[in-house]
């Protein structure tokens, strides 16, 4: 069923918006798609926001791939953890002899991606001293190697990402300020998975058959307390960790189905653990996270029934087929 309609979905996103690849239904992912599709056509530089493992690469490919320069070059550059000299040598270039081990010229990235597009993931934690000589290059669409004189013109469409509140960072002078406001031409935010757990059914369907093929095995199917352990668990590593998970699951499935038994220990339901509270409440929760996390567990005690769990609710079944469609639940 659940490879069903992610199927489905797949063939309504790819007829819309050519966005094959990004996974979901929920508003928040239905909203990302119609700007994706709006920015792509521009040349207008595209900042996406989002914590780690959230997926912002995969917004730039799609990105580039629904733009004009979809056949020219997409060339990713995480700038986290690496000194101004390197990366200015990743970005620029260098000449023959420009410092000692440069026994060749070299192109750098702005260069290489010349009439495409260049996507620098973790723009936050570019060196100060980087950011102005980014800044340059951008106000001038012109770069100049290591160790040479001579500019060279670049045409590239520049997407950023960062995990930080760049706004914040500006203000505490860790940030140029005409550096943000020139990368963000447009901000893209994604969501972290918790805030769209409506779509986590989607992308385990959408992932076991592929981890499956690797296998050498039948796609296995997932229960429902499985599947209600998945979405009532918190993702601190966002999609990236949800993808993880289904790769170690699969792997150590035995049978034809996942069971709470292969889940993680960390996402593991506690052996024992009461089924009398409909919801437990963490710290930092909505009323909406709680409320859709009351009916989850609503329906999980009562084995979907949702006559039943609309009772343990204390709501009526049309409240209850309402907050349903709200939140994306099935």
């Amino acid at each position: 069923m659940l490879r069903s309609q992610n199927a489905t979905l797949h063939e309504r996103l790819d007829e819309q918006y050519g966005l094959e690849g990004i996974v979901g239904q929920s508003p928040a992912i239905r909203d990302l798609l119609v700007k994706i599709k709006q920015v792509a056509n521009s040349n207008i530089p595209v900042l996406i926001t989002g914590e780690s493992g959230t997926g912002k690469e995969l917004i730039a490919q799609a990105i580039h791939q629904n733009s004009p320069r979809a056949k020219r070059t997409f060339k990713p550059v995480n700038c986290a953890g690496l000194s101004e000299g390197i990366l200015e040598s990743e970005l620029f270039g260098h000449v023959r002899g420009a410092f000692t081990n440069a026994e060749r010229d070299r192109q750098g990235v702005f260069e290489f991606a010349d009439k495409g597009t260049l996507f620098l993931d973790e723009i936050g934690d570019m060196p100060s001293a980087m950011q102005a000589k980014l800044l340059r290059v951008l106000e001038s669409g012109e770069v100049v190697r290591v160790g040479a004189n001579e500019p060279k013109h670049v045409d590239v469409r520049l997407v950023s990402a960062t995990n930080h509140d760049l706004a914040q960072r500006v203000e505490e002078k860790e940030f140029r300020g005409d550096l943000y406001f020139r990368i963000r031409g447009v901000e893209l935010h994604l969501p972290a998975l918790r805030e769209r757990t409506e779509d986590i059914p989607l992308l385990v369907a959408h992932y076991i058959p592929r981890f499956a093929a690797q296998a050498n095995m039948e796609p296995p199917t997932v229960d429902q307390d499985t599947m209600l352990a998945l979405q009532a668990y918190d993702w601190p590593g966002n999609v990236r960790q949800l993808i993880n998970t289904i790769q170690q699951m699969v792997v150590v499935c035995d049978g034809d189905r996942l069971e709470p038994r292969h889940l993680p220990m960390e996402i593991r339901p506690t052996a024992g653990a009461s089924t009398g509270s409909v919801a437990e409440i963490k710290s930092g929760m909505s009323l909406d996270q709680l409320e859709k996390q009351a009916i989850r567990e609503a329906l999980r005690i009562h084995a979907g029934n949702r006559e039943a769990a609309a009772k343990m609710l204390g709501i009526g079944e049309r409240t209850l087929y309402r907050k349903l469609k709200e939140y994306g639940l099935k």
